[in-house]
């Protein structure tokens, strides 16, 4: 084990940034100093600021350009004895703003590897790591806890006289380290959570050194990526009866509203008031002019299914690498670039077939999404909807440093089918 640090980086009325050291202990064997940045999201683009104040060259364009290609690592959903189904690079297009305008409500976390100092003093430097912490409120018996969700984590794959100079030095050991630290458990009552594919070893890895580190309570929950081919799924028929409620106010609250009486039992329902998941919407749709919000109404007229509809193509290109199974079918169809990502989904699971084979058809003709993604899980009322030939298998992990309370959460959830039911959604970036 060593010592590490990271600046906790805060900003003042002012403008001016406050930057906190706090220590960390990390299994990571990596034998050089690291830089470690923790900060909020929304201060991404004062990047330059705030490497200036710690000494490092202010350029916020090389900074997002390191950023870009770190974010870019494939995702291992393959592990060292071939298992698994494919790995995947995401390419964002137009960081760091594609990725403020999803989610307001999160920190950042960076690891610098600092390099020479250039003529003018300051400090080089590499990208090391990068993860999202979105901040969220969980509920039960009407207190309110902390939950963060943890994506985008990434370690570089930066080579150097032809070796990866951080893979293989544990650094998903210190993204883990960090995680646990930043999310204050002893302050109101914590609980932590991400998704990863079920093959990838270096995260598993890494879950099981450091909640033992920390003396965490952590557990594992299954659940089933869905991809769909958008010509054989779609429906021109079903379509007709989809209509677009994005820019109805009124019609957007009543989807609220029918999501939350759904699914607020949920362990980590999410969505915490009418005016952020307004705040929410408005945020995507002024970024992705494709991504809407459509219903198909009961036979009287009035809402039943909905979703958000959301065009990744928009955010990001997918490239799938070294592909598995009928994933080797749909890579040479090239059918990945722009996919359709329904969130939020509620209705009878009559109507909500129609709407997903409804807009199934239009973004593949208007926008030229080929496929739709649909998460799945035990207990999903929709499973039947969602299931395909084409899938990968997913984990939620889960730590908490209350188990009895984190119980009662899950149970609080279980319907009638006796299943627990963790999460309306995969939390958006």
């Amino acid at each position: 084990m060593q010592k590490r640090n990271y600046k906790r980086v805060d900003k003042n009325p002012d403008g001016s940034f406050t930057y906190k050291t706090i220590d960390i202990d990390s299994y990571d064997i990596f034998e050089e100093p690291l830089e470690i940045i923790v900060t909020n999201i929304n201060y991404l683009p004062q990047m330059g600021d705030i490497l200036n104040n710690l000494g490092y060259v202010p350029d916020t364009s090389y900074f997002f350009h390191q950023c870009r290609d770190i974010i870019s690592v494939p995702e291992k959903h393959i592990n060292n004895k071939g298992q698994g189904k494919f790995a995947f690079q995401a390419y964002f297009h137009n960081f760091p703003n594609s990725v403020l305008s999803i989610n307001k409500d999160a920190l950042v976390v960076i690891v610098l590897h600092p390099q020479q100092l250039n003529a003018q003093g300051q400090r080089e430097f590499n990208v090391v790591g990068y993860i999202h912490v979105n901040l969220m409120d969980v509920h039960l018996d009407g207190e309110r806890y902390d939950a963060y969700y943890y994506n985008m984590l990434r370690v570089s794959e930066r080579v150097e006289n032809n070796k990866k100079i951080y893979r293989r030095k544990k650094i998903f050991t210190l993204m883990f380290s960090i995680m646990h630290s930043i999310v204050g458990v002893e302050e109101n009552i914590a609980f932590t959570y991400g998704a990863m594919g079920k093959e990838n070893q270096a995260i598993n890895e890494a879950l099981e050194l450091n909640t033992k580190l920390y003396e965490k309570h952590y557990e594992k929950w299954a659940f089933t990526n869905n991809t769909k081919i958008n010509k054989f799924f779609g429906s021109k028929d079903a379509f007709k009866n989809c209509i677009d409620i994005s820019d109805n106010k009124e019609l957007l609250l009543e989807f609220y509203r029918k999501l939350k009486a759904q699914k607020e039992h949920y362990t980590f329902y999410h969505l915490k008031t009418e005016e952020d998941f307004l705040d929410t919407l408005d945020r995507i749709f002024a970024y992705s002019k494709s991504s809407r919000v459509y219903m198909v109404p009961d036979a009287n007229g009035n809402m039943d299914a909905a979703c958000f509809a959301i065009n990744w193509g928009e955010y990001f290109a997918f490239q799938l690498e070294n592909p598995q199974g009928l994933f080797k079918a749909l890579a040479k169809m090239k059918l990945t670039d722009n996919i359709l990502y329904p969130i939020m989904i509620t209705g009878t699971p009559a109507n909500v077939e129609i709407l997903l084979k409804g807009i199934a058809s239009h973004y593949n003709k208007t926008y030229k999404c080929k496929v739709t993604n649909l998460n799945s899980y035990a207990g999903d009322p929709y499973h039947q909807i969602k299931k395909s030939a084409l899938n990968d298998e997913y984990l939620f992990l889960i730590i908490c440093n209350d188990v009895d309370k984190l119980n009662a959460m899950k149970e609080r959830s279980k319907g009638n089918d006796g299943n627990v039911k963790l999460f309306i959604d995969v939390p958006l970036l």
